[in-house]
């Protein structure tokens, strides 16, 4: 194994060959195989030229040589394999159909989840509904048990709380971060679907409000805690709910109820800003 130096040469050719049937390519995808090749030679002698004084200038004395058999192989080689990935692209971007980022898109329903809504009383509940509440209990009882009864969630807790402190006990810092991001991921997928079966389309709008609607739910709680999460996010869906069925005139409706919930929030950071569940911090000198 040579250092990179020694093969500036060869590096040179290849990524100029690259650069340059790229620049052709973009310019005109429909250039004939002669502009290729002489895009192709082109970058390659310019490439060298550029590996050669590269090479040089990195290290006094390096054996920097050109040869021409191995350059000429390296720039075919690239080009080649750089036009066959270019073909198989065209192909299929002419032979999928790629759904447009505005379009919205029907999101796959389940007959048990999404079937004929339930009546109860004279009340009509949708199965979606269920399926969400069912969701949020078993996520809220999984995550309570695996922050409070595991190694990893006590971990979790002890790196929230301070990172240095826990690395000194011992504590993976690093494998409780990537341990914490799969868990939010894996959270925010089961929401994911709960509100693609609750609005049968999904769009790249969506996760939008419903993440602001999601902050709002971890502040009116309380940050930090997972009961407050879950509070917080029934008690805006019930002011929600009653501000589009009982509030009269123009400031009611499902146009307002968004308003209606940011109106608590704000009534929340104002008069409470722990949140609902939040314990009240106290700063010591």
């Amino acid at each position: 194994m040579s250092k990179w130096n020694d093969r500036a040469p060869l590096l040179g050719a290849a990524v100029g060959a690259v650069v340059l049937w790229g620049v052709v390519r973009l310019y005109n995808g429909d250039v004939s195989a002669l502009y290729i090749v002489v895009a192709v030679v082109g970058g390659a002698i310019v490439g060298t030229a550029v590996g050669v004084l590269a090479g040089r200038l990195a290290k006094k004395g390096a054996r920097v040589e050109i040869n021409v058999q191995a350059v000429a192989a390296t720039a075919v080689a690239s080009a080649l394999t750089a036009e066959i990935g270019w073909v198989i692209f065209k192909e299929l971007i002419n032979k999928v159909e790629w759904p447009s980022a505005k379009q919205r898109i029907p999101f796959p329903q389940l007959d048990v989840v999404t079937g004929t809504a339930l009546q109860v009383g004279g009340v009509t509940i949708q199965r979606s509904a269920i399926f969400t509440v069912a969701a949020l209990v078993v996520c809220a009882v999984l995550l309570w048990f695996f922050i409070n009864r595991t190694r990893l969630g006590r971990g979790m807790q002890a790196v929230s709380q301070d990172p240095d402190t826990a690395r000194l006990m011992g504590i993976n810092v690093d494998r409780i971060i990537v341990v914490a991001f799969a868990l939010g991921a894996v959270l925010a997928a089961i929401a994911g679907v709960s509100q693609g079966l609750q609005n049968n389309n999904i769009d790249f709008r969506m996760g939008f409000l419903a993440g602001l609607k999601a902050f709002t739910a971890a502040v009116l709680g309380g940050i930090g805690n997972v009961y407050g999460a879950v509070v917080g996010g029934l008690v805006l869906g019930v002011v929600e709910a009653m501000a589009t069925q009982y509030i009269p005139g123009q400031f009611g409706g499902s146009t307002w109820k968004d308003v209606w919930a940011f109106v608590i929030l704000i009534l929340v950071l104002v008069f409470r800003p722990q949140g609902l569940l939040g314990a009240r911090v106290v700063d010591r000198a």
